[in-house]
């Protein structure tokens, strides 16, 4: 008996995309006009509203800046997560997952790494994925 193949929906779509060498990159978008930055991507600059934009590859990686523990959410969604904002050299602020970090661990301007993560399922049992990032821990082996 063969397995099917279960296939995954990525939540972020164009807004994720992997290197040459499988490093997790968020795509975001640089005003032309006055070079704001900005995650997810826009047709329109929030702060000077020109449509002269254009995609930019973000750092894969930033710091933790705030995050909460999620216990509750809607059906599907692996509980509990933790949810955080993350600070990119871009200046620019992701609300993304924090996955594979126990909670306990985790502190303000630590190093955290892009990366692609399962975080649920669809009513039928479907798995869906999107960008996460997890905390770098360096000097650990």
């Amino acid at each position: 008996m063969s397995e099917e193949l279960q296939e995954v929906f990525n939540l972020a779509g164009d807004a994720v995309t992997r290197d040459a060498d499988g490093t997790v990159r968020l795509v975001g978008s640089e005003c032309d006009d006055c070079n704001k930055r900005l995650f997810p991507p826009s047709d329109v600059c929030p702060e000077c509203m020109s449509e002269n934009l254009s995609p930019i590859k973000l750092s894969a990686e930033g710091t933790l800046y705030s995050w909460s523990v999620v216990h509750a959410a809607p059906k599907g969604w692996g509980l509990p997560f933790v949810a955080a904002y993350v600070d990119l050299p871009e200046e620019v602020r992701v609300f993304a997952h924090i996955v594979d970090a126990d909670p306990d661990i985790l502190e303000m301007e630590m190093p955290v790494k892009a990366q692609i993560a399962i975080l649920g399922s669809d009513e039928s049992g479907a798995p869906f994925e999107s960008y996460a990032f997890t905390p770098l821990r360096k000097g650990v082996s």
